[in-house]
C-alpha cells in the first residue's frame, strides 16, 4: 500500500482524494485503509447475474442500481464497499458514497464470508435507511436474506435450490435464483451411506 499516514486515524475526505487515484479497491474501516480481497470468476459471474437483474428491475424506478466501486457509510470514519446494492436516494452524479442504500449484497467467499455475516452485518442492520441485505453463497444456490419489517425489526431467511425466489417487496423486485447462478455448475454433495 502506498499511503503514508500518521499514527492519526485517517479522514474520509483524506481516504476519497487518495483512492481515487488507487488500482486495487480499499475500504476505510475505523479510520484504517484496508486492501480488499480480489474475486474468484465465480464470484463475478453471480455479480454480473444479480447486477443485471436488479438493474432492469429498478431503472424506471425511484431507485438505481450500484455496484462495488460504490461505498456506503455505515459509521463515521468506515467505509464499505459492498458487491452490489440499490440506492434510493438522490446521489450527486460525482459522489462515490450511496445516499439512501435500501439494498445491499455480499456475496460470500470462503475467506471474507464469516466477516461478512458477522462484523458487515451489525454494521448494516444499523443503517436506518436500509430494507434488505443478502449473502448469496458462491458454493451451492444458497441466499440468505435478511428484511427489515414496518417495526423496524430484522427477520431473517435463508432460501435454497434454483428454484428458490428472493421476494424485495419495498423494491418491487423478484429474484430467481436460478438467474442468480445462470452459467454456474455445482458440484454434487457427498452423501453419507449407513
Amino acid at each position: 500500500m502506498n499511503i503514508k499516514v500518521d499514527q492519526a486515524a485517517v479522514t474520509p475526505e483524506q481516504f476519497f482524494s487518495w483512492v481515487t487515484a488507487q488500482e486495487e479497491r480499499y475500504e476505510l474501516v475505523d479510520g484504517e485503509v484496508v486492501m480488499m480481497a480480489g474475486a474468484g470468476r465465480r464470484h463475478d459471474a453471480i455479480v454480473v447475474n444479480l447486477t443485471a437483474a436488479l438493474h432492469a428491475q429498478t431503472r424506471r424506478g425511484p431507485c438505481q442500481t450500484f455496484t462495488g466501486d460504490t461505498y456506503v457509510v455505515t459509521s463515521p470514519s468506515t467505509r464499505r464497499m459492498p458487491d452490489l446494492g440499490v440506492d434510493c436516494g438522490k446521489p450527486d452524479e460525482d459522489s462515490l458514497v450511496a445516499d439512501r442504500p435500501a439494498l445491499l449484497v455480499e456475496v460470500l467467499s470462503p475467506t471474507t464470508g464469516g466477516f461478512d455475516v458477522t462484523v458487515k452485518l451489525a454494521e448494516y442492520q444499523a443503517l436506518r435507511c436500509l430494507d434488505y441485505i443478502l449473502f448469496i453463497d458462491t458454493d451451492s444456490p444458497n441466499v440468505h436474506l435478511y428484511s427489515r419489517d414496518a417495526d423496524g425489526a430484522w427477520t431473517d431467511a435463508v432460501l435454497k435450490g434454483l428454484d428458490a425466489v428472493i421476494r424485495l417487496d419495498k423494491l418491487n423486485v423478484t429474484l430467481e435464483l436460478r438467474d442468480v447462478y445462470a452459467g454456474l455448475e455445482f458440484r454434487p454433495r457427498p452423501r453419507l451411506v449407513e
